[in-house]
Formats: C-alpha cells, sequence, structure tokens
C-alpha cells in the first residue's frame, strides 16, 4: 500500500508542506502485508511474497524475556553489525511462537509480541496484557528510497524522557502535550541556547512511563535520524533514519530503573573512573604560557580551594598541531608535570581530530604513509579548515583520521605515548562531531569515504560516530600504554555506547541563568540514556557570568560527576575567587563541600559503573508510581538518599521543593520534612538546598585539599535516622585509581544504626571485598556532629 498526495496542490498548503521535516513530506511506502514467516533460532523474519515485486523484510528477534529486537530493510538486510551495542546475549531467550494467515504470535514469560498480517503492525504487550508499545493503525512501519520510519501510539498519560544531550523540559511531552521534535546529528553549536538542535552528541534511546510503568526504546541507527514525540500530531511518537535500517530494540521494565538497567547492558556501562576525576577541575581557553599555570596551582594551594585537575586547552601546542608542545609557551612539559603533580594537581590536554596537512610534519607523514586519513570518493585526502587555519606562523587544512578503521585506531592511540611520557593523566577530545569550517554544514561533506570496519561507506552513515570512535582509539591508547591505571578521557561528540570509552561535558553552553536552568534537565536526561559521568562547564562558557551566577552554577554542579569551570579566550578570569568577597567564600565552601561528601559520590559513581544507572538521578527513577515526580527536571536525587534542589533563578533566596514520600532532613540544619508534598525552603546564597532521606547514613571524611590526601583522613559515616531511629548506609571504597578493583581489592561495607542496651551505636558489616584495600579509619557520628560508638 503506497500513500501518494494529489498532484495538484493548492499554493498554500504546498508552502505548508515545504516548511515539514523531510520526513513528514515524504512520500511513504507503509508496511501491508508480509506472508511469508520463518523462525530461525531467536528470530523471526516476515518478508514480502515471492511474487509480489517487493523486497521489504521484518526480523523480530528475542534477546531476553523482556528485550525484543525490531529490524526492517525495504531490501535484504544487510551486514548485522552495531557500534552501539556490546550484548545482544541479554538472557534465556526461549519463546512460545504462532502464526496463522491473520497473524502471528511471539510470547515469552514477560512479553507478548502480536504481529498483525494485513496491514503489517506491531503490538507489543506485558504479560499481564498492558500495551507496551504499539504501532498506529494507520501508518506503522514505512520506507521512502533510502529513508525508514515508523509511528507509534502515544498516550495522553505517557511521560517521555531520554534522547541524551537535548534541550527543552525533562519530559519531553512538553507544554499542554505539543511535544519535542529532535534530530540526531552532531553538531558543533558554539553558544547554543534552550532552542538549538541538534548539538554535539546524538542518543536515540526514549524511556517512556506510563502510569508508573515504564519501557524504553533504542533505535540503533547512524544516520541523521529524528524523532517526533507527538509534535506532528499529539497521539503519535514517530522517529526514523534518512538511511540503513529501521533497527530498534523495545525495553521492558517495569520499573524505569529496569529499562535503565537492561539498556546499559545492551550498550555497555561506564568503566569505574579514577577518583581524583571526581574532584575539582579548572580550564579555560587558555592557561599559557607555563608560567600562568603555575601561578594559577599557587593560587588555590594558598587559597586553600580544593582542586585536582588544571586543563591546557589549544594553546599548549605548536601551531595547534595535535600531538606536539609549543616550545616557546611550555619549553620543559615534563617538569611543570612533575611539579604540579607534587602539589597535588594532575593535568589534562586537549587533543582535536584535525592534524595539518604539512609535509614533514611526523603525524601528517605517518598517516599518508599508513592510510589513515579519510578521502574523498576520487580517492584523494579530503581536507577542511578547523584550528589549524589560524595558525600564525603556518596556516594550512587539515586531515582526519579514519576512526572507523581499526588499524587508525591503534595508530592514533599509540601517539599518546608522549603524553603518557610526561605524566599526563587525561586526554580532551574536543571538535569530534567532526567540526569543519565550512559553512553551511560546518562538518564534512556526506559523500568522503570511510573504512567502517572492512565494510567502506560514506560520512552520512558514520558522522554520528566519528567522536564516539576518537574516544574508543583515545581510551584503548591509554589503556594499552598503562595497562595498571584507569584512563580519563572527556569528550564533547559521541554515540548511544561512547559510554565505554569517555565523560562527556555539554559544550559550549552560555554564561546565563537560562543556560544554567537548562543544564539540569539536560543532565537527567543524558543519565537516563547511559552516559552516568556528565557534566557541564561551570558558569557558562560563552560570555562571562555575574558573581552570583557563577556560584549558584557552583553549588548546581557540586553533585555532576564531571565538576569543571571553563571559560572561553576573551573573558576575564573565571577561578573561584575572581568574583571577589562574598562569592570567593561561599565558593571555597561549596567545593569544599563536594570533597567532603567524596566517600558517597563515589560510592554512587562505582554503582553507575556495575548497574548502568546515573548518579544524578530525576525523582521518576526512583518513585515512578507519584505523579508529582514525572515532570520535575530542577531538583534530583544522587543515589537514592540525597536529594538535591538548586537554586536557578536569579536573587532567588528560597524555592519550592517537593520531597517524595517518606521523610526528610536538611543536611544543613537537620529540620525534617514530610514527604509526599511540596515545601519552600530557604536557600541563602551561602549553600545549596540538599536534603538526606531519613533511615540513611551519609559518608563523609575531613576536607582535604586534593583527593591524594584522603588516604591519611578517615571516613565518616553521618546518622540522618528515622522516627524509629533506624539508619543505614552503603560506602564503596579502594585505591581509587589501579585496576586493581577488578580482582577484588575493593572494599563494600554497610553501617547501620542500631540502640544496644538503650544507647545508639553503629555496626559496620562488609558486604563485599577484601579489608585491606580499605585502610582508612571509620568514624560515626549523628546528625548533629556528635560522635557515636561502635557497635
Amino acid at each position: 500500500m503506497t500513500s501518494k498526495p494529489s498532484r495538484l496542490l493548492p499554493a498554500a498548503l504546498a508552502g505548508v508542506i515545504a516548511l515539514l521535516p523531510a520526513w513528514a513530506a515524504a512520500q511513504w511506502r507503509h508496511l501491508d502485508s508480509l506472508p511469508q514467516v520463518q523462525r530461525d533460532g531467536n528470530t523471526v523474519t516476515f518478508a514480502a511474497a515471492a511474487d509480489s515485486g517487493r523486497t521489504e523484510h521484518v526480523a523480530i528477534s528475542v534477546l531476553s524475556p523482556e528485550v525484543v529486537r525490531v529490524r526492517f530493510s525495504p531490501v535484504a538486510f544487510g551486514r548485522d553489525h552495531s557500534d552501539a551495542v556490546v550484548d545482544r546475549q541479554l538472557g534465556v531467550q526461549d519463546f512460545r511462537f504462532e502464526s496463522t494467515a491473520f497473524g502471528s504470535l511471539i510470547a515469552t514469560d514477560a512479553l507478548r509480541v502480536e504481529v498483525q498480517a494485513a496491514p503489517f503492525r506491531l503490538t507489543i504487550k506485558d504479560a499481564d496484557g498492558n500495551v507496551i508499545d504499539a504501532d498506529d493503525a494507520g501508518r506503522g512501519i514505512a520506507h521512502d528510497g533510502s529513508a525508514v520510519r515508523v509511528w507509534k501510539q502515544l498516550r495522553d498519560t505517557d511521560n517521555v524522557y531520554g534522547f541524551g544531550e537535548k534541550n527543552g523540559a525533562f519530559n519531553k511531552r512538553g507544554w499542554a502535550l505539543g511535544g519535542y521534535h529532535y534530530v540526531m546529528w552532531n553538531s558543533d553549536t558554539y553558544g547554543y541556547d534552550n532552542s538549538t538542535d541538534p548539538i554535539y552528541a546524538s542518543v536515540p534511546f526514549y524511556l517512556v512511563l506510563r502510569e508508573g510503568r515504564a519501557h524504553g526504546v533504542f533505535l540503533d541507527n547512524t544516520h541523521r535520524s529524528s524523532f517526533d514525540v507527538g509534535r506532528e500530531r499529539r497521539g503519535l511518537l514517530s522517529f526514523g533514519a534518512d538511511g540503513g535500517e529501521l533497527d530498534y530494540t523495545v525495553i521492558a521494565g517495569p520499573h524505569p530503573r529496569d529499562v535503565v538497567r537492561r539498556y546499559a547492558q545492551l550498550t555497555g556501562r561506564a568503566p569505574l573512573p579514577p577518583r581524583w576525576a571526581l574532584g575539582y577541575h579548572q580550564s579555560r581557553w587558555s592557561y599559557y604560557p607555563e608560567a600562568r599555570v603555575r601561578r594559577l596551582a599557587d593560587t588555590f594551594r594558598q587559597e586553600q580551594v580544593p582542586a585536582d585537575t588544571l586543563w591546557l586547552d589549544i594553546d599548549y601546542q605548536d601551531e595547534f598541531k595535535p600531538f606536539t608542545w609549543s616550545a616557546e609557551r611550555f619549553p620543559a612539559p615534563a617538569k611543570l608535570v612533575a611539579d604540579l603533580r607534587e602539589q597535588g594537581f594532575r593535568t589534562v590536554v586537549i587533543l582535536d581530530p584535525h592534524p595539518t596537512k604539512e609535509p614533514g610534519y611526523r603525524i601528517f607523514d605517518e598517516g599518508v604513509a599508513g592510510d589513515h586519513f579519510v578521502k574523498n570518493p576520487d580517492g584523494t585526502l579530503f581536507e577542511g579548515p578547523v584550528w589549524p587555519i589560524n595558525a600564525p606562523n603556518k596556516p594550512g587544512n587539515s586531515v582526519f583520521p579514519d576512526f572507523t578503521r581499526p588499524a587508525t585506531r591503534a595508530w592514533w592511540g599509540r601517539q599518546h605515548k608522549m603524553f603518557t611520557d610526561v605524566g599526563i593523566a587525561g586526554i580532551w577530545n574536543d571538535m569530534n562531531e567532526p567540526a569543519v569550517w565550512v559553512p553551511p554544514a560546518n562538518t564534512m561533506p556526506d559523500d568522503v569515504r570511510f573504512d567502517h570496519e572492512g565494510q567502506p561507506t560514506n560520512h552520512a552513515e558514520v558522522h554520528n560516530l566519528y567522536g564516539m570512535q576518537m574516544t574508543r582509539s583515545t581510551f584503548e591508547g591509554l589503556t594499552a600504554l598503562k595497562p595498571e591505571e584507569r584512563p580519563f578521557v572527556l569528550t564533547r561528540a559521541t554515540f548511544a555506547g561512547g559510554q565505554r570509552y569517555a565523560w562527556v561535558w555539554t559544550g559550549d553552553n552560555r554564561a546565563e541563568w537560562s543556560s544554567l536552568q537548562q543544564s539540569i534537565p539536560m543532565l537527567l536526561n543524558f543519565g537516563l540514556s547511559g552516559f552516568p559521568f556528565i557534566g557541564g562547564d561551570v558558569g557558562g562558557f560563552s560570555g562571562y557570568p555575574s558573581g552570583e551566577l557563577f556560584t549558584r552554577w557552583l553549588q548546581a554542579a557540586l553533585f555532576s560527576p564531571f565538576f569543571r569551570g571553563h571559560t572561553e579566550q576573551a573573558t576575564p578570569d573565571q577561578e573561584p575567587w575572581s568574583f571577589g568577597q562574598p562569592w570567593t567564600r561561599i565558593n571555597k565552601a561549596t567545593i569544599e563541600l563536594r570533597y567532603r561528601l567524596l566517600p558517597t559520590l563515589y560510592t554512587a559513581v562505582e554503582e553507575s559503573s556495575r548497574t548502568g544507572l546515573p548518579v544524578m538521578r530525576p525523582l521518576m527513577l526512583e518513585y515512578p508510581e507519584d505523579p508529582q515526580t514525572h515532570g520535575r527536571g530542577d531538583q534530583f536525587l544522587v543515589g537514592t538518599d540525597l536529594l538535591v534542589a538548586p537554586v536557578l533563578v536569579e536573587s532567588a533566596t528560597s524555592r519550592d521543593v517537593y520531597f517524595p514520600k517518606g521523610e526528610w532532613i536538611d543536611f544543613h540544619t537537620g529540620t525534617r520534612l514530610e514527604g509526599g508534598k511540596t515545601h519552600k525552603v530557604d536557600a541563602p546564597v551561602e549553600r545549596l538546598p540538599v536534603f538526606v532521606r531519613a533511615g540513611s547514613m551519609v559518608a563523609m571524611q575531613p576536607v582535604v585539599q586534593h583527593t591524594g590526601e584522603m588516604a591519611a583522613q578517615p571516613i565518616v559515616f553521618r546518622a540522618f535516622p528515622d522516627s524509629q531511629g533506624r539508619a543505614t548506609g552503603v560506602l564503596y571504597d579502594d585505591d581509587g585509581e589501579s585496576m586493581a578493583y577488578r580482582d577484588g581489592a575493593f572494599l563494600r561495607q554497610r553501617a547501620t544504626l542500631r540502640t544496644v542496651r538503650g544507647k545508639a551505636c553503629v555496626a559496620l558489616e562488609t558486604v563485599e571485598g577484601r579489608a585491606e584495600a580499605s585502610s582508612r579509619e571509620r568514624r560515626f557520628e549523628g546528625p548533629e556532629g556528635a560522635p557515636l560508638p561502635a557497635c
């Protein structure tokens, strides 16, 4: 069945169609019947009749009782390859299969996939008969040339989240169910605002929460894709891509935590980072020369503002060329890095994927000899302008490594030896959308050629993979060079599954209150989309913040895993002390609170690396049955026990906070608040509103100037008892740097507040691991800081 518009359209209607997205104006061929049915292992394939003149195929695969993959191609299936998916063997795959002339049934213990024969439509239900995911009766799956798309039913009771790094409200149904339309196409978007789409990263995954029950959908397609959440029509959610197959996976819950865990199993979990990565980071474009970097380090220690990492932007390089140092600005990098390390600082350097096209420059010469650079369709090197075009002495175009080629990833990864040899602790990958300064696309042309793991293709297919595969090269290169150390990589561009290789920051945001407000829902949805280790530039990159904005932003970022101040080239200094008093005093106290709570944050980070659950959790992830949590994107949980409500409005000294069921305790004052309702709480500029779930114990430590001082300090469990006097908490600890935790060199403990002979005491038990992996002293105290004895 083919849908064709009238040949003669009124002029006004033709104008409206011209304004629609390409997929909306396309001449879609919607699937009718696919009568040929065949089961092979865990997959059932449906195909057009041999005499129909059509070649359409749909394959439905059972990956586990709760996870089903749907794969459609308008022609014969191509290579079954995924850069995002690491595991499709998610559990027992036994299922019941029945097929008649009217339709088919695929049933597991948890799901029922009902296939309507004509027209071909899919409905997925849970074991109780509740509809999880259903094609729209009138549209279903369709194709138009190389484009593929599917339309799904969308109820007014559906709340939609995820999509990775996207602007807009936390709940993507939008205001009055108007919905959002999102494009997945990694883009260099300097100074983006709250309406900009797309931006740097593409994660084609969403989570639906319907009356307390959740499911997720992941579109595994790397071409330019788009998702329409009720924007085209209120009752429809559609998604598709400009090329490739319609390959999507439906992940049942029913709890949203179940969905996120299963999605993380499918696409991989973020590895446990080094503990220093959780400290405060200071950066700008750029700190140079060497003397300025040394002054910065000295000021942190003189002002006693804790910090762990100093960052070098592109001006440390010679003529902006990757894998070089400016001999004038940084004449002795190894000595500088070693001296900073003596002061407790790690050093991270930026590295972009744009070697200068310059014969005699080692990276260019080796890249040409090894066939490592992408090419035009005629076989010549593709070249384009990026930072080296602005080099002061030898400006020139750049060439670009083909990170979809294993040999190129290995070659590029080996080049990092020049950094590890001088003690560089981490690598910052930027401009890897890939950015190429040729308007209007500001990236490579679609026809540039790539290897793509031995099956050559064009840039249109692998554009969204470029940043992810660059970070893979960086991560694997650092791992090979320092196998006993945990790599640290930060990236701007990535794709689903990129959490396996790098942390992500949200790029060139603005020094505006609106950008601060947008940062919270963006980070929460990024976390739901498989990326737990994330953050944004504190204070905003583009422009210059007021002292109040910087201070409130620093507070809002206190519990984001990545905690970095960063600003652009032309701005004044933007360090914690740059705004004078009272801001210096407040900012110092905020960073000190981060370091005091590092044992709790490190425990949450370890859980994320093990389960895929985010560190920053939206309330709906833990309380999906409570409708009051469904749209709240201006407050969040850290793990399950801390509730954080940052101030996001200029001059505000109080704010409304919604507390889920139970009882909550103000971390700063000890005030108890009843859950299940909204309270107006005081929020003076001196502090971040933080609350603790009653019945919890929070792991803390004394203030340190950097994470290297932690080993000499005790871990302090602070009890926040419930009305029955009970409290419990979990701590994870290890050496913070090595890979020895993989061999059991870690300690997981549970602390429990008890009453023995009428007196409160704390029992500490080892849940997992070895005691010698964490030799720090343990202490216990009540909510006001009074000591408690061990039981």
